[in-house]
């Protein structure tokens, strides 16, 4: 019974082998994404110069970068990113960066600007503070909104 059990056991863990070690291989981009607003926030109000964030769809990578370009910080996705990520592009994020429009109207709940209007093609921050502004994710047939508190960097709410 013992060792009918153990074998029962043994094919469990062999038959999801392959599962552990690819999904030891990411980390889910609106985690990743986090650490690298964090860490622009950080670099901008340690150094009093301005930081950069920016996402690379080629390697799913998110940079902080400083005035002159020089990358600062990289935060990565996939730990390994190899030619089957690279060809795939069902499995690598899309993020797109907005920043929020000011509001208008009789409620003061609407923009007078399209979202196209408002899409960034990196994130500024400079003494410790940003513009407002969302993230789009689309991973796995998921998109999820994150928006950031421009002084903390600490995500105010997300939608699904």
């Amino acid at each position: 019974m013992v060792l009918a059990l153990v074998a029962i056991l043994v094919g469990i863990v062999a038959g999801n082998t392959g599962a552990f070690i690819t999904g030891s291989n990411f980390e889910p981009p609106h985690r990743v994404l986090k650490k690298a607003v964090l860490d622009a926030v950080y670099h901008a109000s340690e150094t009093k110069d301005a930081s950069y964030l920016s996402y690379f769809e080629e390697n799913a990578s998110f940079l902080v970068l400083d005035s002159s370009g020089k990358a600062l910080a990289e935060h990565k996705v996939y730990k390994k990113f190899n030619e089957i990520l690279r060809n795939d592009d069902s499995i690598l994020p899309e993020v797109n960066f907005y920043a929020v429009g000011p509001l208008a109207g009789e409620d003061g709940g609407r923009s007078k600007y399209s979202k196209n209007d408002l899409l960034l093609k990196r994130v500024f921050f400079h003494s410790g503070c940003s513009i407002p502004f969302f993230a789009e994710i689309k991973f796995r047939d998921e998109i999820q909104l994150l928006e950031f508190d421009p002084f903390s960097g600490y995500m105010l709410k997300q939608e699904e």
